[in-house]
């Protein structure tokens, strides 16, 4: 059972407990369960960077693809390599162990993740000889969702959390069951993994021509720059030395901001509150146009022509019961208008190509909708495949590139009224 699944059923015994069922007693034992943090210096995590051959993959993250190649995120273990050239039989050549990395990006022969507190920087010209060629250290001071890493200075980054349990004998009258807590001031938090995964975007992915980001990204590239969210702040840099790139001016734009897809000069930041608007027309001064709010709920967000598609979904980090499409009129980037609304189930990542729309309905699966009358998508269902779990997609040249918790799953939707299933690699559970 994961560490959420047990702090659960843990936390239900106490409620338990805490109304009386069976559980007042003036005498008897308390357990306290907690979590306790296991520390890693810094110099330790930066020592730990290494290539590994390809191995299995064991939990999802967000994925990249560039020039044949998809790069796939094990959220706080590193980057996997698949080659990707044939979508029949991809291959997994190399595991990228970076301790702390969740979010990615790729620009010209550089790839660009966070490890914890910093911004690494590898030469994958050669994917034989992958080598760290900068690195920003402290660079990062919240990028990390709350709770994904507690920052000690004294001991250094909380890289894992131990559950650990003690019981004591109470006698007099109070309440005896299971207490939990834990050590640290982001202890809980931690244990949901949803926020652990989104630490948490062409048509429908990332336009940038280094490469296609997946809709829950956090780092996005426009040109020479990249943009990244930490905590509530937008950061960005110039890359056009990679040597000593240059930090822009960085844009406080909440606490619930979520994911980023840039289009021209554009930048639609995707909160849990709504849909930012900022005008990147100075790449290294961002600033806010407007935001379409909406009701509480997570929210990536792709962009095509006046168009912006967005998916609501409840869940813990999330808040909100909204699971929905909409699509928003943005014409007119200063005033956003909400167009249409069709229900979901747990939606998460999505993208379009042409006239196919791809949403990762969580639990549901796959989704394919033409999207040719924006008034009628919910009316033209073209593939639904149930027998996944989908959580970001990439669709690009005909081939739709799925990660969910079971595996990376990809099709051919060269004729969008036969969407063809081509391969899986499976994440072991």
């Amino acid at each position: 059972m994961s560490y959420k699944g047990k702090f659960f059923l843990l936390l239900m015994t106490l409620v338990l407990c805490g109304i009386n069922f069976g559980c007042d007693k003036c005498e008897g034992l308390v357990t306290n369960v907690y979590f306790e943090p296991v520390f890693s210096t810094r110099a330790e995590i930066r020592e730990s960077l290494e290539v590994l051959p390809g191995r299995e993959i064991t939990s999802r993250g967000k994925i990249f693809f560039k020039d044949g190649y998809l790069f796939i995120n094990e959220p706080k273990n590193g980057i996997h390599i698949v080659d990707n050239r044939d979508p029949l039989n991809p291959q997994n050549i190399a595991f990228i162990n970076v301790p702390g990395s969740f979010d990615i990006a790729v620009k010209d022969d550089v790839l660009m993740t966070d490890s914890y507190m910093d911004l690494v920087m590898l030469d994958i010209s050669d994917l034989n000889a992958i080598e760290e060629i900068n690195r920003l250290e402290n660079y990062f001071q919240a990028h990390a969702p709350a709770g994904m890493w507690y920052d000690h200075w004294e001991e250094g980054i909380a890289v894992d959390w131990v559950e650990k349990e003690t019981t004591t004998e109470v006698s007099s009258c109070g309440m005896s069951g299971v207490n939990v807590w834990a050590r640290g001031s982001w202890g809980l938090e931690l244990l949901n993994s949803d926020i652990m995964a989104n630490t948490a975007l062409d048509a429908g992915s990332a336009p940038s021509s280094p490469g296609i980001a997946g809709s829950m990204a956090r780092f996005a590239l426009n040109g020479n720059f990249l943009y990244m969210l930490d905590g509530g702040n937008l950061k960005n840099l110039d890359l056009t030395n990679l040597d000593e790139p240059t930090a822009g001016t960085e844009l406080y734009l909440g606490w619930d901001v979520e994911t980023l897809f840039p289009r021209g000069e554009e930048l639609f930041v995707g909160a849990s509150g709504g849909m930012h608007i900022l005008d990147i027309s100075n790449r290294s001064v961002p600033e806010r146009l407007s935001t379409y709010e909406h009701v509480r709920s997570c929210d990536p967000v792709i962009v095509e022509g006046d168009l912006a598609f967005v998916t609501l979904r409840s869940g813990t980090p999330c808040q909100g019961f909204t699971n929905q499409l909409e699509v928003i009129d943005i014409s007119n980037l200063r005033s956003p208008r909400l167009l249409h609304t069709y229900q979901m189930s747990n939606p998460h990542g999505l993208s379009k190509d042409g006239d196919v729309l791809f949403i990762c309905d969580g639990d549901a699966g796959l989704k394919a909708f033409d999207a040719s009358d924006i008034s009628r998508i919910g009316q033209n269902l073209l593939m639904h495949d149930s027998n996944i779990q989908a959580y970001d997609i990439i669709a690009f040249n005909n081939v739709a590139m799925l990660i969910g918790d079971d595996g990376l799953h990809q099709y051919d939707y060269s004729d969008i009224n036969n969407i063809r299933y081509l391969s899986t690699i499976r994440i072991l559970p």
